[in-house]
């Protein structure tokens, strides 16, 4: 039996990252897993996880993670956007939500070490340094969650 996944992004450059770098993610620790992508656009985090609860289906999965970057919560609250974000967690339990750096590009970033390009580019490049990625900090973000829920639906 193949778990179910949505993998939710912030906009559609970033979903087509998360497309790019789940599969591999598949191939090397969740292969129990089947992952479906959608994505808001843009927006707080408040406004992309209203999005993310109306997605299409979105009970029907075993496990929803939601990305979302954590510039707009720090431009939005500068001296209580730690406060904001306990608050968004505690709203939306049934979501497992991925607080980005700042935003997706300085993850990939921290991870390849290259300020070089844009998203498009940087995808490419993700998939050619698949073994930055797999010992990154996002990269173990991303597959905690999954594994634990893994777990728990195994018991």
């Amino acid at each position: 039996m193949k778990y179910s996944c949505l993998a939710f992004s912030e906009g559609g450059k970033d979903k087509k990252f998360l497309m790019a770098l789940i599969p591999l993610l598949e191939e090397y620790h969740a292969k129990k897993w089947a992952f479906n992508y959608d994505n808001a656009s843009g927006s707080s985090p408040k406004t992309i996880l209203m999005q993310c609860q109306n997605a299409p289906f979105v009970d029907s999965y075993h496990l929803v993670i939601c990305f979302i970057d954590l510039d707009k919560l720090k431009s939005d609250y500068p001296t209580t956007w730690e406060k904001e974000k306990l608050k968004l967690e505690q709203e939306y339990l049934s979501f497992t939500i991925i607080w980005q750096i700042n935003n997706l590009e300085d993850e990939f970033i921290k991870v390849l070490g290259d300020r070089c390009c844009g998203k498009h580019k940087l995808n490419k490049i993700a998939r050619q340094k698949i073994q930055e990625f797999k010992n990154s900090d996002f990269w173990k973000r991303i597959l905690k969650p999954i594994k634990d829920k893994e777990r728990e639906l195994e018991k």
